[in-house]
């Protein structure tokens, strides 16, 4: 009886942990002409994250996490380390060696044959960590939906956990998304 007790009460802890990660998404935007309906496969690009605290994770612990929580998507998700095996079957660039701003534009060149977006994250991880989520269309590379999800302040929210908890909101957010405008196709073409 005590351990039931004991692993209620863990329970309730972690569950008021999850709930403190992610406080709100605080902006949301779809732009203009986006045909989010057309989104079935969605590639993960390289994040701008900057890494503060020893126990924040490493870049590679990052992405981990953001194709970790794909899981809640109803997309089909392609790692940034799938998409750098790809790219460089196919034209022979490592995109993971090379500088970044170089390894972008290979990557925004040879998305478009691999999915219908791609998904670029940005960290700002100072008093309060807020991931900013963008999805470009590949095939003009021009944003067609953003969200910022912000956690509360505490050093606590700076871990791959929190990360991937941030990550998981914005597939949840951006699936709905999807389907919000596939129902408005849906009913033009009634």
């Amino acid at each position: 009886m005590k351990f039931m007790r004991m692993a209620l009460a863990v329970m309730f802890v972690f569950a008021l942990m999850v709930g403190s990660v992610c406080e709100a998404a605080l902006a949301e935007t779809v732009d203009d002409g986006a045909e989010l309906a057309r989104v079935k496969r969605l590639a993960i690009g390289y994040p701008d994250y900057f890494k503060t605290m020893e126990k924040e994770p490493t870049i590679d612990e990052l992405l981990n996490a953001l194709y970790d929580a794909s899981k809640v998507s109803h997309n089909n998700i392609t790692s940034y380390d799938d998409m750098a095996t790809k790219i460089k079957r196919d034209t022979g660039v490592d995109i993971k060696v090379i500088p970044k701003m170089e390894a972008r534009k290979i990557f925004k060149e040879h998305v478009y044959k691999y999915a219908d977006a791609y998904l670029l994250v940005t960290v700002a991880n100072n008093s309060r960590v807020s991931m900013f989520c963008d999805v470009y269309a590949v095939n003009t590379n021009e944003r067609i939906y953003s969200i910022q999800i912000q956690t509360g302040k505490s050093d606590e929210n700076k871990t791959t956990k929190a990360y991937k908890a941030m990550a998981e909101e914005f597939y949840k957010a951006f699936d709905k998304a999807v389907q919000t405008e596939a129902k408005k196709e849906s009913k033009k073409d009634k």
